[in-house]
């Protein structure tokens, strides 16, 4: 456990001293959420955040491998090609820092993500198929296995783009991801893929005390963008002993809730206004709501940490239980999201359609 408490540390450290310099960089380049209009936050709030992460997760990283740890030894032997995650990983934040300052069009980016999905495919990342828990029988994906991973990395990557509309809520939540990853990792024997999360949570748990709630700086889209790629390779690759349900049941519920938040979004808009309202931002995020309901921005927050808590604790049960259990689990989740649909649906109408604070939907307007 020392190596993961040590990257960890190096990386919370390493990203909490980069953060400053991140901030200075935001302000002389105008990466910044200007106070007024239909933003609620008091001052101007940098972003570029992003890089900020990226330092302190390489730095960590460069700094265990300089220590004496074999990162390039070990990360070949379990099949990572880590030349290419690399540059997934640049790209998407290159992406989202170029859009912080000059800001792009939704369909340049969706490219970028797409292009960086590729990256991870041609690494040999990607869902190859599952195993039926109740009869043993495998079903292989073929040629839909590199388009079920091309959308799976792309839509994790826009959730978490989506869901950063509150201070601290993305960095949190990717935080809790992260953590559930190592534990998972550990599990299924996966000290490469343990490293790698425990790099990304340190980084996140450094900038968070920057970033919760008066939030001194923003992920930005350099930092959302980067997030959601990250975590849904990572996801991925944790999981790989095995052709089981555990590899589609632990990442759907480890990223459950930017998950639920973007499917539930889009449904939303495109009942209340069709597909072309798909893309279109709006207040009816789950975080919207808590606020809607009179709860602070710190309290929505601590209160969405709790179902991205439960969210976890499901993950790790489907890891330990597997089999009907896990089914049951799926089975589970899926009533439940099928409930909060229906309600959604009957609350459609009249609400959703208005624009989002600038500070709270921050991404969401380019989603």
């Amino acid at each position: 456990m020392t190596q993961y408490l040590l990257v960890f540390a190096l990386a919370a450290a390493l990203a909490a001293a980069a953060t400053p310099l991140v901030v200075r960089l935001a302000l002389a380049l105008g990466a910044v959420a200007e106070p007024g209009g239909r933003h609620l936050h008091a001052g101007r709030v940098p972003r570029l955040g992003g890089l900020a992460v990226l330092a302190g997760a390489l730095g960590g990283l460069a700094l265990l491998s300089a220590g004496g740890v074999e990162l390039g030894a070990l990360l070949a032997a379990y099949g990572w090609h880590s030349g290419w995650l690399l540059a997934g990983a640049l790209t998407v934040a290159a992406v989202g820092a170029v859009d912080d300052v000059v800001g792009l069009g939704p369909l340049a980016k969706l490219g970028w993500q797409v292009l960086a999905g590729g990256m991870a495919l041609a690494g040999g990342y990607g869902f190859h198929g599952v195993t039926n828990p109740l009869t043993g029988n495998a079903l292989d994906f073929g040629w839909l296995g590199p388009l079920v991973t091309l959308v799976w990395v792309v839509g994790v990557t826009n959730a978490f783009n989506l869901i950063d509309g509150l201070d601290g809520l993305a960095a949190g939540v990717g935080l809790i991801a992260s953590l559930t990853l190592v534990a998972v990792s550990l599990i299924e024997q996966r000290p490469d893929a343990a490293l790698l999360a425990s790099a990304l949570g340190g980084a996140l748990a450094g900038f968070l005390y920057f970033n919760f709630s008066p939030a001194r700086v923003f992920l930005g889209d350099s930092g959302s963008l980067l997030l959601g790629y990250a975590l849904a390779v990572l996801s991925i690759q944790s999981l790989q002993k095995g052709t089981t349900t555990v590899l589609i049941t632990v990442p759907l519920l480890a990223l459950g809730l930017p998950l639920m938040d973007t499917a539930l979004a889009m449904l939303r808009r495109f009942v209340a206004a069709g597909a072309g309202a798909v893309l279109r931002a709006d207040t009816a995020h789950i975080h919207h709501r808590l606020l809607g309901r009179g709860l602070s921005q710190r309290r929505a927050v601590l209160v969405l940490y709790g179902v991205c808590l439960v969210f976890s604790a499901l993950a790790f049960l489907a890891v330990v239980a597997r089999g009907k259990v896990d089914t049951f689990i799926v089975a589970a989740v899926v009533a439940a999201t099928f409930l909060g649909v229906r309600w959604l649906r009957e609350r459609a109408s009249g609400t959703g359609t208005t624009k989002a604070p600038r500070h709270q939907a921050d991404q969401d307007r380019k989603s």
